[in-house]
């Protein structure tokens, strides 16, 4: 027995009637809802360990930066130092 489209929304039209909720209902509801407190600014110690790790990542960075400077320097000296080192060949003689 299959019903057509429109006689399913007739039935639910005649069984489904809309309601408004109850009072009682509606302050249940609103008292389970999550409420967010202490809107206010972040408090000092946040501000201290946001500060802190922020001076330390900042030298990590500087530590990294000083590390790939001297490097480059090395490489630059080692590079230098060959070319001034070389022994003249048998040829030049």
């Amino acid at each position: 027995m299959a019903f057509s489209e429109e006689q399913l929304e007739g039935m639910l039209r005649q069984v489904l009637i809309p309601v408004e909720p109850s009072p009682q209902f509606v302050k249940r509801l609103q008292g389970r809802l999550v409420h967010v407190r202490g809107g206010g600014g972040p408090t000092i110690w946040t501000l201290v360990v946001v500060g802190v790790g922020l001076m330390l990542v900042a030298a990590a960075w500087m530590g990294l930066a000083l590390r790939l400077v001297l490097a480059l320097i090395g490489m630059l000296g080692l590079l230098g130092q060959r070319k001034t080192s070389r022994v003249p060949s048998r040829l030049a003689r």
